[in-house]
């Protein structure tokens, strides 16, 4: 079965865990995930089962969007709330309309550093390892993409929170968003409850719980319905999946997605054919195609 599982995360569970339920209440099939959450946070994680699984790349590279309340006040060493104080100033001198009109610093590209207390992997070693071991961490900041923040709940005076919700690419680290808005208003901050709400087109309203008796899948059109798309005869789809590159003006149709990672276009005949790219001259040829034996 070659399809994307939508699950419901719940807080305290290892994407890994999801995965391990998925497989067995799917009879086995391998599943894979496209992107992990913390498990700190709550909300959207996609599966990808059989052969889907090598479409997790794309995946990945979807914009994804997240419910996050900060916390101001204080500052912990995973920017989180699972994490140990490190400084603690309150939030009485918080300019919550400062705040606010300082978000559109993070719009667009940026640098931003991960928590040392992350997945990132140093000379080999995961950073959270090394940092939980006593070991100087040094993370070196990466370009990340802020695609737009705004406002859900504006700053409390009462409790030092405020809430977001936060569209952004693949790589960013809400936690670090938060860090950086706690040296803003000068007193730290840390992520208090972190939702993924969405990745895509994917939404929490289609996704399953951990605890449903069954799971139901979706089919690869799903997937295909985030990118630009190409609709071919069944002459093409043939060439496509032998690994053929195929003309672009030969498509019966063409639909324009919101995402792509590399100028990939999906590919559909009767069924989805995989990805392919522009090769020039009309060309498309197959980058990540679901074997012929399998195609749902």
């Amino acid at each position: 079965m070659n399809a994307v599982v939508l699950i419901n995360k719940p807080v305290d569970f290892r994407s890994t865990k999801c995965v391990a339920i998925a497989r067995k209440k799917l009879g086995g099939v391998k599943v894979g995930h496209a992107g992990t959450l913390d498990s700190t946070a709550s909300g959207l994680l996609v599966l990808l089962t059989g052969s889907a699984s090598r479409f997790c790349e794309y995946v990945m590279s979807l914009p994804k969007v997240y419910r996050a309340v900060i916390q101001f006040g204080a500052e912990t060493n995973t920017y989180d709330y699972s994490g140990d104080v490190v400084s603690e100033l309150g939030h009485d001198d918080v300019d919550g309309r400062m705040l606010e009109d300082s978000l559109f610093r993070f719009s667009g590209y940026r640098l931003q550093a991960p928590p040392a207390v992350s997945a990132i992997k140093i000379d080999g070693q995961p950073a959270y390892k090394l940092a939980r071991s006593g070991a100087e961490v040094e993370m070196k900041a990466r370009p990340v993409f802020f695609r737009r923040i705004s406002v859900l709940s504006p700053y409390n005076p009462e409790d030092g929170t405020m809430t977001l919700e936060v569209s952004c690419g693949r790589g960013t680290y809400i936690r670090s968003l938060a860090h950086d808005l706690g040296k803003i208003a000068g007193c730290g901050a840390f992520v208090k409850s972190l939702v993924r709400t969405s990745t895509g087109i994917f939404t929490l309203d289609n996704a399953n719980s951990p605890d449903d008796e069954d799971f139901t899948p979706l089919p690869l059109s799903e997937l295909a319905r985030n990118f630009t798309r190409i609709y071919v005869g069944s002459k093409d789809a043939r060439s496509f999946t032998n690994g053929l590159s195929i003309l672009l003006r030969h498509s019966v149709k063409v639909s324009r997605g919101i995402a792509g990672l590399g100028g990939a276009l999906c590919v559909e005949g009767d069924d989805f054919l995989g990805f392919g790219q522009y090769a020039g001259y009309d060309y498309v040829r197959p980058v990540v195609v679901v074997p012929k034996d399998s195609l749902c």
